[in-house]
């Protein structure tokens, strides 16, 4: 094996082992007497000081040691667990994950201050321990939270010949893993062209059943190589929710659930940071000081809970927690407050859509965000990054009760299911997971109000667009302009005409967009865009359909937001 694949497989391992250290200490600062967290502690220190030492990684291994060390002290019952002792072992563990992210960075980490500091704790705990002489008697037992698990003596077995085990479980790189899910979606687009070239020919389509099949059968085995438990990420929010209560000064305890569910480990990668931002900000702005929820009839120990489930080919991620709520009446002055709305279309915004403008970039750069019991700072970021993997985000909140976000993810990014359409003789694609329906629209069903187009949809008044005053437009600055998205409507004239429309959902905020054609539902291996397109915001990425067209496919996140602020523009002219 080559020096790199062991430099992949030690950072796979110790990056792992960081984790399982941080969820342990938690464990073991809420119960000192967790002897099965100090002996797990203990091993994984030694483990991880071997595999550094025997790789060359110095300073992994120093640090590592002296861990080992402190762990062999406690465990043997020579010094005590107190407050300062975790705090050091915290910052150690952190230090020690910086060390090994500086592997892959190749950043200079100063690790000699923390390894010190450790040293001397444990060389003035042991001289403490020697000055002050036992009055217990002799044959005292070990208290039994320090006690050392000693190994029975077992009978050697007959030597009956050498045996070589090998373990079922293969460490692959991610990297590999995406360079091979990249060679089989190029597989699936060179499968569908085949597939659209016998049509033309008129050769019958069962004779390539077989390659369909089995490219299918490839494609998904990719993919379920991929897919993790999503408890692997839940479990790393131990120490999230730990430091947040300690610097809020807080009493919070950390729930989780749907741990089993599983899900494409890119897409945890994506969403990790937005988490950490729902976790912090459930402490600091949602759950209450203990005092105040005594007050309250509330158990002064909060509660935030991470769950996850599945609906239909998405997975649901909810972050709750049991604190003060988010009151829709501050965020309506709030968002009036910072110019985000005018104070007469605030006044008419229903309580939900209210709520939504905590994820305005705007909103959340606001001062004294504190003043509001709910959300603030970073919420624009949680939205972008949901959003770029096609999710959605969600709130519910009651006043005094708490609060629940909602990220709606799909489960694999390496497909997407879609509605493919035509605007213009050219192919587009939207995710089926912002589609309720394709209903036919008549003309005189449409009507105007101010610069926009609504018609009536399930008892309710939603907007209408014809995607191609959108797609005409020279660029999307000009949305603003009045009139621009009732051309296509004024063309009609009086004559009654039956449209093609998709039925779109985001945010709380339905639209039927108008197309020329509905061709099928189809899944598709979506790419993103190469420079200089990056910047186009209408487009999510593009596909290769099997007759060799690039397909572009249409963000209707993006694609709402532009007309619900277009509409806010026009109203307020």
């Amino acid at each position: 094996m080559k020096e790199k694949e062991y430099k992949e497989l030690f950072l796979m391992e110790a990056k792992d082992n960081i984790e399982q250290l941080d969820k342990l200490f938690v464990d073991l600062e809420k119960d000192h007497g967790n002897a099965n967290a100090i002996k797990e502690i203990f091993r994984i220190t030694h483990t991880l000081k071997g595999n550094a030492m025997g790789l060359g990684f110095e300073p992994i291994a120093q640090l590592s040691h002296v861990m080992e060390d402190v762990m062999l002290a406690i465990q043997e019952g020579k010094i005590n667990l107190d407050q300062d002792l975790f705090k050091i072992l915290f910052r150690a563990n952190d230090k020690l994950g910086a060390l090994v992210n500086a592997l892959e960075t190749e950043e200079k980490v100063s690790y000699l201050g923390i390894k010190t500091s450790l040293s001397l704790f444990l060389q003035k705990a042991l001289n403490q321990k020697e000055e002050t002489p036992d009055e217990e008697p002799a044959d005292s037992p070990t208290p039994p939270a320090l006690e050392a698990e000693e190994e029975k003596p077992q009978p050697v077995p007959e030597e009956t010949g050498t045996q070589i085990s090998f373990s079922d479980v293969i460490q692959i790189p991610v990297r590999k893993m995406d360079e091979l899910m990249n060679e089989v979606g190029q597989l699936i687009i060179e499968r569908d062209r085949l597939i659209a070239m016998s049509d033309e020919l008129g050769i019958r389509s069962s004779e390539l059943d077989r390659l369909k099949r089995i490219t299918s059968n490839l494609q998904y085995s990719i993919m379920n190589v991929r897919m993790v438990q999503i408890g692997f990420l839940f479990n790393k929010f131990h120490r999230v929710l730990r430091d947040a209560a300690a610097i809020e000064n807080k009493k919070v305890n950390l729930v989780l659930k749907g741990t089993e569910i599983e899900i494409d480990r890119n897409i945890l990668k994506i969403i990790s940071d937005s988490l950490v931002h729902l976790v912090r900000n459930a402490v600091g702005h949602g759950i209450e000081a203990a005092s105040q929820r005594t007050t309250q009839n509330k158990p002064e120990v909060g509660t935030v809970m991470l769950d996850a489930k599945y609906e239909r080919d998405r997975v649901v991620i909810m972050v709750t927690d049991d604190g003060g709520g988010i009151d829709h009446e501050i965020i309506r002055k709030k968002i009036v407050e910072k110019g985000l709305v005018s104070e007469v279309i605030a006044k008419n915004l229903k309580p939900e859509e209210v709520i939504q403008y905590i994820f305005e970039s705007g909103f959340s750069n606001a001062a004294e965000v504190n003043e509001i019991s709910g959300r603030g700072v970073g919420m624009d970021v949680v939205k972008k990054a949901v959003e770029s993997i096609g999710g959605q985000v969600k709130v519910e909140t009651i006043v005094g009760e708490g609060t629940t976000v909602y990220l709606h993810v799909p489960s694999s990014l390496a497909l997407k299911g879609t509605l493919l359409f035509k605007v213009d003789d050219q192919e587009y694609a939207m995710a089926l997971s912002y589609t309720e329906s394709v209903v036919p629209l008549n003309s005189h069903d449409i009507y105007k109000l101010g610069s926009s187009l609504m018609t009536r949809y399930q008892e309710e008044t939603i907007s209408v667009v014809f995607l191609k005053d959108i797609l005409d437009l020279p660029t999307l600055s000009a949305i603003n302009e009045r009139g621009v998205l009732q051309r296509s409507y004024e063309a009609i004239g009086e004559e009654a005409v039956d449209f093609n429309a998709i039925v779109v959902s985001y945010a709380g905020r339905t639209t039927a967009v108008i197309v020329d054609q509905v061709l099928q539902q189809k899944e598709i291996i979506e790419k993103p865009l190469a420079r200089p397109l990056t910047q186009v915001r209408l487009l999510s990425g593009t596909t290769i359909l099997g007759n060799g067209n690039v397909c572009p496919v249409i963000d209707i996140a993006a694609l709402t937001d532009l007309l619900h602020k277009q509409a806010l523009q026009s109203q307020h002219e």
